[in-house]
């Protein structure tokens, strides 16, 4: 069979950028198309409740790729770097015989450089995501090995305005094309808050690329007997929210359905809800007063349904070539996405320290057939530390720590990694470690710092030195419209997820090293 190894797994991630867990066909909803989604679910295991240990991308997908908390691989914001001394999934597969490969957005490293800081200082290699050093030519590749990748095709940014090897490509293939995105630029600005058009045709766009590119990557690993480990992420459906035809006219505005919210519900929670909808806060570097989101939310929702349409396409396209060259049976793919996106519920928008379901709970899809029951939904809680553990036990490798490394003095004490495998479940049963999810935040445009606990039951949201919180009763309150941090009857409650929340964030500390001798 091409692309084995003693029956080891070939593994293809499909990675997605905001894309809420509802947003997806197979999860109930009637209106947007995912047809491709859908199939993976129908010959897989769909996970209902899992939660980002994140909610904002860098610090998401360090937690990916590293099995890792927050605190532990200390990318706790965008804008900084993975540090490149860390083991990683894709690091470790490779040491175990993998052929490892990427193609789209990681966002390992930051997409800016310091401000005001001199390019000609800066060493390309420590920048290698970075727009200017794309834009001025000091950086044409990814520095390989790039995190455990072998290869990699990078495409950066969102929405029309772009870099990395995509840019470079369509600037060679269609010039005019591009000098339309400047000029559209220059004119109305970044359009981080629009709505548009593409100016890409759909055979050109950056998801159809990073499709073309993986099946070529397939294509050449059904020559071999050499597993793989492939990562195709695609920078939609992240805002700015836009499409090329025909996926852009593809929803009507008029039949969105209406945002999760109730009037007077900003009163019942902490400040700074209220606050942003009046001033400007920075979400991802750009300020939007939130209340100016109103109007245009059903817009934004058909667009972005649009955007998942056309990335779903996409994935079909992956999909058939998988299958077209007998690889299907012996790899496991995934389908996960780095956070979701308010969508005006609760009256916010986008992302931000605004722990909501809509925010925090992403798609998780795991298909490999003979191996994972077909068309099973497990509505059980899970976590993205969950990924990468599961990723590892399923090919066999363990996880990595260093090979000096003396074994755990007692059986209590802390595993490597935080996340639980989640293989018993993937292979049928019913049992999982995980009875909760935590979700580290710390917020530098507002200065807050919230930890939050999501239970089979509640949802409780820490704010680090405030005497404020919230906590929701998701049994009798799925929507979360009612606050009850204040409420006298919860108090108990409050106690006891507070104790947990407590366990959480100590159980999550970091672990991986070991003890190399004695004292």
């Amino acid at each position: 069979m091409p692309g084995t190894d003693n029956q080891r797994p070939n593994v293809l991630c499909f990675v997605s950028d905001q894309h809420r867990a509802d947003h997806i066909g197979c999860a109930g909803n009637p209106l947007i198309q995912t047809p491709n989604m859908d199939r993976l679910a129908e010959s897989g295991v769909r996970f209902e409740r899992t939660y980002v240990h994140h909610p904002i991308c860098s610090p998401s997908r360090a937690t990916m790729w590293t099995g890792l908390s927050v605190r532990a691989h200390r990318m706790r914001a965008n804008g900084m770097s993975l540090d490149p001394c860390l083991p990683t999934i894709g690091s470790a597969l490779a040491e175990a015989g993998y052929r490892t490969h990427g193609v789209g957005k990681f966002h390992l490293t930051p997409f800016v450089t310091r401000n005001g800081a001199d390019l000609n200082t800066l060493k390309p290699e420590e920048w290698p995501e970075t727009r200017q050093m794309w834009f001025n030519g000091r950086i044409g590749q990814l520095p390989i090995p790039y995190y455990g990748l072998q290869s990699a095709h990078l495409v950066c940014g969102h929405g029309d305005w772009f870099w990395g090897e995509y840019r470079n490509w369509l600037l060679h293939e269609m010039p005019e094309v591009v000098a339309a995105i400047e000029q559209h630029k220059k004119e109305k600005g970044e359009g981080w808050q629009t709505t548009f058009r593409s100016y890409v045709p759909a055979e050109l766009h950056h998801s159809h690329w990073i499709a073309d590119h993986v099946i070529d990557f397939l294509r050449e690993q059904s020559n071999t007997q050499q597993p793989f480990f492939c990562w195709c992420s695609f920078p939609d459906p992240h805002h700015p929210y836009h499409a090329p035809d025909p996926y852009f006219s593809m929803y009507d505005p008029a039949d969105m359905p209406t945002p999760t919210r109730r009037e007077g519900e900003l009163a019942d929670l902490p400040p700074h809800f209220s606050r942003v909808q009046n001033e400007q806060y920075r979400v991802v570097g750009m300020p939007t007063p939130l209340n100016r989101w109103y109007d245009t939310t059903p817009t934004i929702m058909a667009r972005t349904y649009a955007m998942v349409s056309n990335m779903d396409a996409n994935i079909g396209r992956v999909l058939d070539a998988l299958d077209s060259l007998g690889m299907r049976e012996n790899t496991l793919v995934v389908y996960l996405s780095d956070h979701g996106d308010m969508m005006g519920d609760h009256w916010l928008q986008q992302k931000g320290p605004f722990h909501f379901d809509g925010l925090i709970r992403v798609p998780f899809i795991w298909r490999w057939p003979g191996h994972v029951p077909a068309g099973r939904v497990y509505h059980g809680v899970a976590s993205l530390l969950d990924f990468a553990p599961t990723i590892l036990d399923l090919c066999g490798v363990p996880i990595p720590v260093h090979p000096d490394a003396e074994k755990p003095l007692h059986p209590n004490a802390p595993p490597p990694w935080p996340g639980h495998s989640l293989r018993s479940l993937l292979e049928g049963g019913d049992a999982n470690e995980r009875e909760s999810a935590f979700v580290d935040h710390d917020d530098d445009a507002s200065g807050l710092r919230l930890r939050t606990l999501v239970t089979e039951r509640y949802r409780l949201t820490w704010y680090v030195g405030q005497p404020y919180g919230e906590l929701f009763d998701l049994q009798e309150d799925p929507q979360e419209l009612r606050n009850l941090w204040n409420d006298p009857n919860y108090r108990a409650v409050r106690s006891d997820l507070t104790a947990e929340l407590l366990d959480q964030v100590c159980m999550s500390d970091y672990s991986l090293p070991r003890m190399l001798g004695g004292a």
